[in-house]
């Protein structure tokens, strides 16, 4: 399982590497800055910049704005090459918490994808939003007009809808797994 793991996180970090390497036909990338013999072109920054928390616009940036993350990621080439040329990138601890960031984001990539396929069968009715409305009526009192509060209410009803699907998905492929928990050692272990 963990030969499998670090096969994946291989091909998904030379996936990346070629992504950043390849552009699209016929347009030539512009250099940015060279740092020592790695090249970040016009195309990697402006991709690198509207991931950051900085701006997503970057004709908005002024020189000075773009500059300073340029500088950013300068000094982060410059780590992570130092950090490559000590090996830290096959050091036991780092290639753990690289797969566990891995798992992470596949788990989230596929609830994600599940929770979307399953929100287009998600059907809030006017009965739904007149009964939560009574039950909210019933407990705070005085309450603004049902017209007022039905987007809303309709927003939470289908989130808790989605969020019932999800589980009972999930319920279902425990159910259809093969499990079987070694109670013995789980409670000898220390």
């Amino acid at each position: 399982m963990k030969q499998m793991i670090r096969t994946m996180m291989m091909i998904l970090a030379l996936f990346v590497l070629v992504s950043f390497c390849v552009g699209k036909p016929g347009e030539e990338k512009k250099p940015i800055a060279k740092v020592n013999d790695y090249v970040i072109s016009d195309d990697n920054f402006r991709r690198e910049l509207a991931a950051s928390a900085y701006l997503h616009d970057s004709a908005g940036l002024s020189y000075e704005d773009k500059r300073k993350f340029l500088d950013t990621q300068i000094r982060k080439e410059l780590l992570i090459k130092e950090a490559t040329k000590l090996g830290l990138d096959r050091e036991e601890e780092f290639r753990q918490t690289i797969e566990l960031y891995w798992e992470q984001t596949l788990i989230k990539a596929l609830l994600q994808k599940k929770s979307k396929d399953l929100e287009k069968d998600i059907i809030v009715t006017q009965e739904e939003i007149e009964s939560r409305y009574q039950e909210m009526a019933q407990t705070k009192g005085d309450l603004p007009p049902i017209e007022k509060l039905a987007p809303e209410m309709e927003k939470e009803i289908r989130e808790q809808k989605k969020t019932k699907a999800l589980e009972s998905w999930i319920d279902s492929l425990w159910a259809e797994a093969e499990i079987k928990i070694y109670e013995d050692n789980l409670r000898a272990l220390r």
